[in-house]
């Protein structure tokens, strides 16, 4: 079966290549044909001696476009049909002056390396549309990863975070209905007092979530604001004490903003995850032509010099504040806490 393939193959192949080579002579003695009547009509052999170079034209057309085959056979052609209706003696296909000769290895020569040269730049044409596709499909997959990394994060928060919190609604109803049945009024306010709080939490972390999903509310809502749904989640969530200072939205880029928040929302991150602090203090303020985000915190602090957890996150705070044109200082020792300092300059006023 496969040798009858093969075979198939074979004469497909073989026709195909035969069916080139017919079209390819077509075109040539079209062009030739057309560039002999234009000579021809307009006389302009003997007025213009060297006019047989006009037949280059469609030589280099098809050496671009068809190939060597094609090209090489217009320059046979070219030279018999000048040499047969213009050159003496006419009607004739002798070849009797040296210019004629030369002539034709001018149009082969031409023909040869004009249709290398197409050659070799189709060939680079191809590798590059190659690149381009495969860059196109690198590009999708790894669009296709951070969405499934946003996922799994999502997935991962609303599990930590939002359902707990429902888990803990559930609970305190229940409570509460026990309560009421048992005529215990102040078991009642308690689990209702406790199931606002989780209401609280849960809600803030909803809003956390939602503005991730939507980085376009960084636009219309403010760094400000974004700022302030992450405290409300380290107040109700974490249960950290978190003075933030926060001063009026900032004359900044998007982009920039967008970094800033990201900066942040890594440094509070490492805090609820290593820092194991109490306390959290946020500040972003204007001082002169530059903005100032600090985020400080009273846990075990880590050597900045050393490995330690959360290093590849306060590399990228780096990465982002280098890009913004600013400055980054981490001060921090154990047991002495964590204050990550960060300057970058603020848009010139018009």
């Amino acid at each position: 079966m496969k040798h009858v393939e093969r075979v198939s193959s074979s004469v497909t192949n073989r026709e195909s290549r035969w069916r080139g080579y017919a079209s390819d002579s077509a075109l040539a003695i079209a062009g030739v044909t057309l560039v002999t009547s234009v000579i021809a009509v307009a006389q302009l052999y003997p007025k213009i001696p060297t006019i047989s170079f006009a037949y280059l034209l469609v030589v280099l057309t098809l050496a671009g476009t068809r190939g060597l085959f094609a090209a090489i056979f217009a320059s046979v052609l070219a030279l018999l049909a000048f040499d047969f209706f213009f050159f003496p003696p006419p009607d004739t296909f002798v070849v009797v002056k040296f210019e004629d000769l030369l002539t034709l290895c001018v149009f082969l020569a031409t023909a040869i390396m004009t249709s290398q040269l197409a050659s070799t730049l189709r060939q680079r044409a191809e590798r590059a549309r190659g690149r381009e596709r495969e860059l196109r499909l690198l590009y999708e997959q790894a669009q296709e990863l951070a969405a499934l990394q946003e996922r799994q994060h999502l997935a991962r928060e609303l599990h930590d975070s939002v359902s707990q919190a429902l888990y803990g609604i559930s609970l305190g109803a229940h409570t509460v209905q026990e309560a009421l049945e048992s005529s215990d009024p102040e078991q009642a306010m308690a689990s209702i007092e406790y199931v606002l709080s989780l209401t609280e939490a849960g809600l803030a972390e909803m809003r956390a979530l939602i503005f991730e999903l939507r980085p376009e509310s960084l636009e219309t809502e403010g760094l400000v604001a974004a700022l302030t749904k992450q405290v409300a989640v380290l107040r109700t969530r974490h249960k950290l004490m978190v003075d933030a200072d926060l001063e009026n939205e900032p004359d900044l880029s998007l982009e920039m903003k967008h970094s800033l928040y990201r900066i942040a929302q890594e440094a509070l991150h490492n805090i609820v995850k290593h820092a194991r602090a109490s306390t959290v203090a946020l500040r972003l303020a204007r001082q002169g032509k530059e903005l100032i985000l600090q985020v400080q915190d009273n846990g075990r602090g880590f050597d900045p010099t050393g490995s330690f957890p959360g290093h590849f996150g306060l590399r990228s705070m780096q990465e982002r504040v280098t890009k913004m044109g600013g400055t980054v200082i981490i001060e921090s020792a154990p047991d002495q806490g964590t204050c990550i300092h960060v300057r970058v300059p603020l848009a010139q006023d018009v």
